[in-house]
């Protein structure tokens, strides 16, 4: 390779790696936490369905997320500060359990922001999944009262814990970087630069 030529990729490199602050655009978590898969790069964003914010920025994730490189795992974790958000862990839980997460988490999300269905009561969860067109209500209900989800629900109490998460959305890349709410853009900018960060760390 020419001299000059390494000079710009060397420069290129620096530039993107200045591209983000740490303190403006992430912090540390003062805890580490582990990753699920040690060969990946793991990025989690703890959202909640009551969050406007999280409502705006799901499209963009979403997209986001459908097109990562194999080396990078994500996913969302419902958050629990206090009891009363217990129904959206049980719900988000039982998205997952039964495989309707595609079909229904937008649709719970319009429920919840546009028309005002408490979502986290399960009375209103139970009326509201049984007007969901190609849905098998009576075994997601099922699935929803089971041991199973309660377990899930300890879980997503003991995670915003051990998270340390203040506000939603809140995005953590690889277990300790925690990128800094901002535009979907934006945080998406800094999300892809701390995946490549953390991959570099991995060599």
């Amino acid at each position: 390779m020419k001299k000059w030529l390494l000079m710009v990729l060397l420069a290129v490199s620096g530039m993107a790696n200045a591209a983000i602050e740490l303190g403006k655009d992430y912090t540390l978590l003062s805890t580490p936490q582990p990753v699920a898969n040690p060969k990946k790069v793991e990025v989690i964003e703890f959202f909640s369905y009551h969050c406007i914010h999280c409502y705006d920025d799901d499209p963009a994730f979403q997209s986001w997320a459908s097109k990562l490189p194999a080396d990078v795992s994500f996913r969302k974790e419902q958050i629990v500060w206090q009891k009363s958000m217990e129904g959206f862990a049980r719900m988000f839980a039982t998205f997952n359990a039964t495989g309707t997460f595609d079909k229904l988490h937008r649709a719970a999300f319009d429920a919840q922001i546009k028309q005002r269905v408490d979502l986290s009561d399960s009375k209103q969860f139970a009326s509201w999944i049984k007007q969901q067109k190609g849905v098998d209500s009576g075994k997601l209900l099922q699935t929803y009262n089971s041991f199973g989800i309660n377990a899930q629900v300890a879980r997503a109490t003991k995670i915003t814990r051990d998270y340390q998460i203040q506000g939603t959305p809140t995005v953590i890349v690889n277990g300790k970087y925690v990128v800094v709410t901002s535009t979907p853009d934006r945080m998406i900018q800094v999300m892809n630069e701390l995946i490549a960060k953390a991959r570099s760390e991995k060599k």
